[in-house]
């Protein structure tokens, strides 16, 4: 496959694109914002599922780019062999990714400030509805492997023929997308974890409606446990928009950013669950 203008473009909006849009957002609310009111450029974001709604502009752009490169969907890894193996390959990677979380819960406990930054980064998603949780965790996962996976992976293999490369580059795009008001440096490196393991299991199935189904019941799972690390008062509207993933799994909902909780102010209890204590 030679590389096109067009697949370029495809290729910066897939691994960067979460980022501009953004960036840009921000930008225009800041202006929008010193121009009406000065101190408003201070004000995080109240409208969360708004900031998630963004986020399917990527993807829209990156189907948009396909229909120009004269490409399928199956380019992007919209392949199901069957129902049964589809079940067969969410089950085996839903396990993947709670075995390798247990395996490796008291290494990461010694690492960094030991989980406590990635739970009040969850706990700040306490203030939205189960519904709104849901909702974030599908949208994670639908934009975020559109994006890293279904595009950027299956595109830089075309082009370079390496399962290292591709994959090793979609990662280290996925992981640092994270970075943001609700994800601090240690959280992200936590994030990384799950990121490797959703790119090994892409490279396996080649199959993006398996692993949106993995990476959006895998940051259900960490959502709807928010209560477990959020402040008794979590701060109402905060911006909440990461792929988590994300969330996880401790949501990889692709840049994610808002409101974080205190640290000091997790619950003793579920940051030891966190840790596997």
């Amino acid at each position: 496959m030679a590389l096109t203008p067009v697949t370029a473009v495809g290729l910066v909006v897939a691994l960067v694109g979460f980022e501009l849009l953004d960036r840009l957002r921000r930008a225009a609310a800041r202006a929008a914002g010193s121009a009406a009111d000065p101190a408003a450029r201070d004000r995080p974001r109240a409208t969360a599922l708004r900031e998630h709604l963004w986020k399917w502009a990527v993807p829209a752009t990156l189907l948009a780019v396909v229909a120009l490169e004269g490409n399928t969907l199956a380019s992007i890894g919209w392949r199901i062999g069957s129902p049964e193996q589809l079940v067969s390959q969410v089950a085996v990677g839903l396990a993947a990714m709670v075995g390798v979380n247990i395996a490796t819960a008291p290494l990461w406990a010694k690492v960094g400030d030991g989980g406590e930054s990635l739970a009040a980064g969850l706990g700040s998603f306490a203030a939205l509805s189960v519904p709104e949780r849901l909702f974030v965790a599908f949208t994670a996962g639908a934009t975020e492997e559109t994006a890293f996976h279904g595009y950027a992976l299956e595109r830089l293999l075309a082009l370079t023929g390496s399962p290292p490369l591709a994959g090793g580059v979609s990662l280290l795009a996925f992981t640092l997308g994270h970075v943001g008001d609700t994800w601090d440096r240690d959280a992200v490196i936590r994030i990384a974890q799950p990121a490797l393991v959703t790119t090994l299991l892409y490279l396996w199935f080649r199959s993006l409606p398996a692993l949106i189904a993995i990476h959006a019941l895998n940051d259900a799972v960490g959502l709807l446990l928010a209560e477990r690390y959020a402040d008794e008062t979590p701060p109402a509207g905060g911006d909440t928009d990461a792929s988590a993933g994300a969330a996880a799994g401790a949501s990889e909902a692709g840049s994610v950013d808002g409101s974080t909780a205190d640290a000091d102010a997790t619950d003793s209890t579920a940051l030891d669950w966190l840790r596997g204590e």
